[in-house]
């Protein structure tokens, strides 16, 4: 039985876990080439590997990840949105947009800003819904993705917002956790709706996860 719409949820992003993981890998094994250089290049590009270049990283994490994500079977999503508008990363199924925004930290969720069409994409009717077969046909939701600095390895996060809020204020999102590698894994997490917030229960959780597993981001 669909707990008002977070199943649906699980079920559609089980084919975004391999994909997403392999190809943001796979970006940021790119990026960290062609920032550092070859030692026969050096001469001719510069180290764009201090902090200071933080932002190049990302952008180019991201091109690589949209090029890599073309050439890749996605199965009911899609590509979608307008790359070339500063990188921006977008996918679709149909039902679900997902934005794809890099992790201002573990636990942060980027804000909307003054943007109206991004405060828009941030509202969405809270869960659960009253009845989720005849639910919103485009449910909005962040995918925010981390690399791990000394392994390279992706993190993503999935977040579902229902408001706007300032930056350093508490997130308004109602669904909040960790994208696993394999659609086996994402199949065994579970909602536990409450009066106050979705709550999420991950079999064998460790204390020490990437992102905090909860149900509203605080």
């Amino acid at each position: 039985m669909d707990k008002g719409g977070t199943d649906r949820i699980r079920e559609a992003l089980a084919d975004l876990c391999e994909p997403l993981h392999d190809t943001f890998a796979r970006a940021g094994a790119a990026t960290s080439t062609s920032v550092k250089g070859s030692k026969k290049r050096k001469r001719s590009i510069p180290d764009l590997s201090g902090p200071e270049y933080g932002w190049h990283r990302t952008h180019t994490i991201r091109a690589y990840a949209h090029y890599y994500l073309k050439q890749r079977d996605l199965g009911a999503w899609g590509l979608s949105g307008n790359h070339r508008r500063n990188g921006e990363l977008w996918l679709s199924d149909g039902s679900y947009r997902a934005r794809l925004l890099h992790g201002p930290s573990k636990t942060d969720v980027p804000p909307p800003g003054p943007n109206l069409s991004r405060r828009a994409y941030y509202r969405n009717p809270r869960l659960p819904l009253p009845d989720p077969l005849f639910g919103p046909a485009d449910d909005r939701l962040l995918v925010l993705w981390r690399l791990d600095a000394q392994t390279g390895a992706p993190a993503f996060r999935v977040v579902r917002p229902i408001g706007n809020w300032k930056y350093g204020r508490k997130a308004q999102v109602d669904i909040d956790f960790p994208l696993p590698q394999s659609a086996d894994e994402l199949a065994d997490i579970y909602f536990e709706p409450s009066d106050d917030e979705i709550h999420l229960n991950i079999p064998n959780e460790e204390s020490n996860d990437d992102f905090r597993a909860g149900g509203i981001s605080g």
